[in-house]
């Protein structure tokens, strides 16, 4: 699978483009794993667009680790 491309980030939140973000079961999949990376507090998804934007907490882990964390979750899609 593609690893997910980031679309936004801001300080505490990135938004990234995720292809697999198709049916309801791949969504639920990959929206419980996201909520359960390190550090962050929040998930929200739109399906239509394919985007997941994730707002994290930058004391407790970083960007890279946010992205890498994700692209982890997608690639464990069954």
């Amino acid at each position: 699978m593609p690893p997910v491309t980031l679309v936004a980030s801001a300080n505490a939140e990135v938004t990234v483009d995720v292809l697999e973000l198709i049916c309801q079961s791949c969504a639920e999949h990959i929206l419980a794993g996201c909520r359960k990376i390190e550090g962050v507090a929040s998930v929200e998804a739109d399906r239509r667009a394919r985007l997941i934007t994730l707002r994290f907490d930058p004391s407790l882990t970083t960007r890279a680790r946010i992205l890498a964390a994700v692209d982890d979750v997608v690639a464990s899609i069954p």
